[in-house]
């Protein structure tokens, strides 16, 4: 069996970091078996309630359909159910799912942190009744009840795995169980970061009180619920994953955050600690400002003037991969083929929208990626492009046309190539990057970080005297390109432009105003009318993408923005998101537990639970299933009792 770090989904691999055995790697965790694997029969042994005798132990996801895409099954997946199997081993485990139960599960957790999937997660698994359409499932070894099996992890075969022994109360029952190793936790971790990158509707989250503890019971209308779940979440018959910390597990996986390149790396996510989080940011500084060709923040597009650039530029060889900083959504994209690009290089971009609870504020902002290559391939085109193909908006993305659309894209996400763009005749390959919301929500997390200042009034041209003078060296009150290029190469006094918030006129606006501004502007009144007008024609228009049909994306009517430094606030969200994550409340010491016995209808997993793994939706597949319609899917049905 070869060496393998990646997960299968819709049978594309995803790189977890970690060791993985797939159902491609070895067919005895294969759940697509459609016999027993430890002996020779076909049908399960010992079937869950309501399944009876069915060789298959997985179904198709319904709300997908013949739509097997990666890009359908991110609308669908909401959910990640953890369980603790009540075995030794996971082996031990898959056999009873499989050969015993007729059940299955994505993923197996070993004792030793090994990752065991045993369906592409295109498959709908039997794991948890009520959500199982919604949902992704992982079976946690763990012996479970240390009450009942005291000695279990003295045994020669598993004592290389030491337990402690501690308590918790579920549904209002005590429990004295054994913990988790620590290989178990960072396996999770990795596997939660992975499906963070993957599936934007899977949020880092759990079921939690006011305080933000987890909530140690049943929920309400579970199948309305996004996140992470345990199996007592879902029905008060169960009470896996006993003592698994949600709260410490979604803090160390919450707020993965990338830069959208790191030119000369492979990848573009920031380390976990603050220290190299900021050497890649400064290297990314230097990419920049050290160039001396133009695109710097908030003005110098073209590295010079006082024009609004609510953005900068990054400098990259064409074709090299961009990603989405944050989870969010592509709202808006143009995508010219290159015989279509104006004279200043490309015009694609795609523009996401983000929403993240940091603190206790709600973040609402967008990110813009323009310059973007043109993604004739298809075999290169990133999710969001290839979910749209049966989208009434396909034709007119196709087309070149400016498009609205609504695809989730997660964090790390690759949604587009470095473009090339530069002066007439000498394109680059680059990527202009911005960040910007209608309100100013630096102070929202954090005040005082960023300095804001109100450029709005200054129309297309920034009159702000706290950006231009430390620019403006001698003093004329217009910007040369020397004076541009200088200051951001070397002038200390740039570092404070890194941490401004700059409300003004979105650039990428079209208010009809555009050449009145330039024949009124003095930084170009050496330039003729005609030239002026040529300038608008070929270097500015065709870029122009915000009109006035696009309030429904949240876009302010004004087009007036707040801009940030985009590697700064990338850097300063990492910050907000970071810290040790913080054990739940409710696990308490061995000692806490009062001796009495919990009741015993109230099952592990897979040891020995025979309910509360599938549903009608489940059972009733086949020809059977063709009388459930998508209200009936949605609502969900109950466990059987």
């Amino acid at each position: 069996m070869s060496e393998n770090s990646s997960i299968l989904v819709c049978g594309q691999r995803f790189d977890v970091g970690r060791r993985v055995i797939t159902f491609e790697d070895d067919p005895k965790i294969s759940a697509y078996t459609p016999h027993c694997v430890s002996h020779d029969g076909i049908f399960p042994t010992a079937p869950a309630k309501g399944l009876g005798q069915m060789a298959t132990r997985y179904r198709g996801r319904r709300l997908i359909g013949a739509d097997r895409s990666l890009g359908r099954l991110q609308q669908v997946l909401k959910q990640f159910v953890v369980h603790h199997d009540g075995m030794g081993t996971s082996r031990d485990c898959f056999r009873v799912l499989h050969d015993e139960r007729g059940l299955s599960v994505h993923f197996l957790i070993d004792n030793n942190g090994d990752i065991y999937q045993t369906l592409d997660l295109v498959e709908c698994a039997f794991q948890a009744a009520g959500v199982n359409e919604i949902a992704i499932g992982v079976e946690l070894c763990n012996r479970g009840d240390a009450l009942q099996f005291p000695d279990f992890y003295n045994k020669s075969l598993y004592k290389q795995w030491p337990r402690d022994k501690v308590t918790c109360a579920i549904n209002g029952h005590q429990w004295l169980c054994y913990s988790y190793t620590q290989e178990q936790f960072d396996a999770m971790v990795a596997l939660g970061r992975t499906l963070a990158r993957i599936f934007p509707g899977l949020p880092q989250a759990f079921p939690q009180d006011g305080s933000g503890e987890p909530i140690w019971g049943t929920v309400s209308d579970v199948r309305d619920y996004a996140g992470y779940l345990g199996h007592y979440h879902i029905t008060n018959q169960k009470w896996d994953p006993g003592p698994w910390d949600f709260k410490k597990f979604v803090q160390s996986i919450r707020g993965r955050i990338f830069y959208p390149a790191v030119p000369g790396k492979e990848k573009a996510d920031l380390p976990d600690g603050t220290e190299g989080a900021e050497e890649i940011a400064h290297d990314l500084f230097d990419n920049n400002e050290k160039t001396g060709e133009g695109g710097y923040f908030p003005i110098g597009p073209m590295g010079e003037t006082r024009l609004w650039h609510g953005g900068l530029h990054l400098r990259e060889e064409r074709g090299q991969p961009l990603v989405s900083p944050f989870a969010g959504k592509a709202v808006l994209a143009r995508m010219k083929k290159e015989e279509e690009w104006p004279e200043v290089g490309s015009s694609n971009f795609v523009l996401l929208r983000h929403e993240l609870a940091v603190g206790g504020a709600q973040l609402k902002f967008f990110t813009l990626l323009f310059h973007l290559d043109a993604e004739d391939e298809e075999k290169r085109q990133p999710n969001w492009m290839k979910a749209g193909k049966e989208k009434r908006w396909w034709k007119e993305l196709a087309e070149g046309e400016t498009t609205q659309l609504d695809q989730p894209v997660a964090a790390g996400e690759v949604v587009g190539h470095f473009g090339e763009a530069g002066k007439r005749g000498s394109w680059r390959g680059q990527v202009h990057f911005e960040i910007f919301s209608s309100e100013e929500i630096g102070a929202q997390v954090q005040p005082g970080f960023w300095t804001a200042i109100d450029g709005s009034k200054g129309g297309r041209f920034c009159d702000a005297p706290e950006i231009v003078a430390p620019i403006d060296a001698n003093r004329s009150g217009t910007l040369a390109h020397s004076e541009v290029v200088s200051f951001f190469h070397g002038n200390p006094a740039r570092e404070k432009f890194r941490k401004l918030a700059v409300r003004h006129l979105s650039e990428w606006g079209d208010r009809n105003d555009w050449e009145l501004a330039l024949n009124r502007a003095k930084d170009f009144g050496g330039l003729s009318k005609a030239a002026k007008h040529n300038l608008y024609a070929n270097q500015i228009q065709p870029h122009l993408w915000w009109g006035d049909d696009l309030g429904s994306l949240g876009l302010p009517d004004d087009k007036i923005v707040w801009s940030y430094h985009p590697i700064t606030f990338v850097l300063w969200l990492h910050e907000r998101m970071q810290g040790q994550p913080q054990a739940a409340k409710g696990v308490e010491h061995e000692s806490a537990f009062s001796g009495k016995k919990p009741p015993a209808e109230i099952k592990d997993d897979a040891a020995d639970g025979a309910e509360g793994f599938i549903d009608d939706e489940d059972a009733l597949f086949g020809e059977a299933a063709k009388s459930l319609n998508l209200e009936k899917l949605a609502a969900g049905y109950p466990d059987e009792k």
